[in-house]
């Protein structure tokens, strides 16, 4: 079974965003800030990661660049609801896959999915 870690500090999103990966057989854990979600990192191995962009302790970009360093070979999907042309290269530097536009809705999700072969079509 593949797994997810999903990090962001809104708990509707957290809840939306669990609720469609399980749909789609994965196993899911969550976390509200960056510094936790390096410890879960460690613990369940993820092979995809989605985080928000902008959280406390530490933003998504902090947390991806650490999760990269201990592990380079995983998939970062950043979320976030700024498209800015530095923030969006400050998510690739950190070692990002790519990033989801909010508000996103499931086929976004399984798009991404299907692109990295964690789902079949």
């Amino acid at each position: 079974m593949k797994k997810a870690l999903i990090v962001d500090d809104s708990a509707y999103n957290r809840t939306l965003l669990h609720a469609i990966l399980r749909k789609k057989g994965l196993s899911v854990e969550t976390s509200d800030n960056g510094e936790d979600a390096i410890a879960k990192f460690t613990l369940v191995k993820p092979d995809i990661v989605f985080l928000d962009y902008i959280m406390p302790k530490k933003s998504g970009v902090e947390a991806l660049s650490e999760m990269k360093k201990l592990n380079p070979d995983f998939i970062g999907i950043m979320l976030t609801s700024i498209s800015a042309t530095e923030d969006v290269q400050a998510a690739k530097t950190a070692g990002a896959n790519g990033y989801i536009l909010k508000p996103y809705g499931a086929e976004k999700i399984y798009e991404v999915l299907k692109k990295f072969n964690l789902i079949e079509e």
